[in-house]
């Protein structure tokens, strides 16, 4: 896959993330009084939307650093996981929304919460985990940028003093 349409898809769904941030928002306007879990899971959400902006940058800047082709085709798989669970989450925020705003009944009284916590506790484990995985690719990112530089500063340290010897 080429960087820009890579970088295409991953802010596809750091915009899929952003819109699941927005509606659980909605849901918390809606309801005064939310479970802590809808909470935690709407932080790893946009937690997973920053990582996704940086890896976009990362992949339009400076795409040669991401190493080897094994990483950067991880990518892709990564992206379809976190489609999958944002679209997980986002009917299930829709479903909690309609109930609350239809039927004006909160989230804890309604049924849809009981029938929807092990859809969300996985959601709750899962999404952290694309995030990490995500990370990894950064942090790797960034080491093979320290170790560049490192190189270079090496490379005109070696260039200077071979000069100031020959000049001597």
């Amino acid at each position: 896959m080429d960087p820009l349409s890579l970088a295409a898809s991953i802010i596809t769904v750091a915009s899929l993330a952003a819109s699941t941030c927005s509606a659980i928002s909605e849901l918390r306007s809606l309801c005064k009084c939310l479970p802590g879990r809808i909470h935690a899971i709407g932080n790893e959400v946009a937690d997973l939307e920053v990582v996704l902006s940086q890896v976009a940058t990362l992949v339009k800047e400076r795409s040669n650093l991401l190493g080897s082709q094994q990483t950067i085709n991880s990518i892709p798989h990564l992206l379809i996981e976190a489609r999958l669970k944002l679209n997980q989450l986002a009917s299930i925020v829709e479903r909690f929304t309609a109930a609350s705003s239809e039927y004006k009944i909160p989230v804890l009284k309604a049924g849809i919460w009981l029938k929807e916590q092990g859809r969300l506790q996985t959601l709750q484990e899962d999404i952290p985990t694309v995030k990490s995985s995500l990370n990894i690719l950064l942090g790797a990112s960034n080491l093979q940028d320290m170790v560049k530089i490192r190189l270079d500063i090496q490379e005109m340290s070696s260039i200077t003093t071979r000069s100031s010897i020959q000049s001597t």
